[in-house]
């Protein structure tokens, strides 16, 4: 599934996007974050591994806010086209770029929030 959301995007992303500020703001903030994407992945598998029973539903509901987090990008990246006409173009731009750093905040913070609690029970475990 992102592998094919991931290719979808590619093709948008490429061609016959308007290159002005605006824009570029926008995908900076997209391509700063993207990349997490696989860290986003690799915590919740983390997360899944460890076996703290009485950390169970704490440790579900970091993973649920990693996969909203993840969900959050394939739907901006789905929802994002620009708009054809100019007079539309930079008012959706500015809605957009709030948006996507929007998506960054959630997938920054729900990454921070997953390794602060791998690194407490990893530390819990081993005691």
């Amino acid at each position: 599934m992102t592998i094919c959301c991931l290719s979808i995007w590619s093709c948008k992303h490429q061609h016959g996007q308007s290159e002005s500020p605006l824009y570029k703001d926008v995908m900076a903030i997209h391509d700063k974050v993207m990349p997490e994407m696989g860290k986003i992945h690799s915590l919740k598998k983390q997360l899944k591994a460890i076996e703290v029973p009485q950390a169970n539903e704490i440790i579900l509901d970091h993973v649920k806010e990693l996969n909203d987090a993840d969900e959050a990008m394939m739907t901006w990246m789905a929802d994002f086209k620009v708009p054809e006409d100019q007079a539309q173009h930079d008012e959706y731009l500015k809605a957009e770029k709030v948006k996507i750093q929007q998506v960054s905040d959630q997938m920054y913070g729900a990454m921070d929030k997953a390794s602060k609690l791998i690194d407490s029970l990893t530390t819990l475990t081993k005691k």
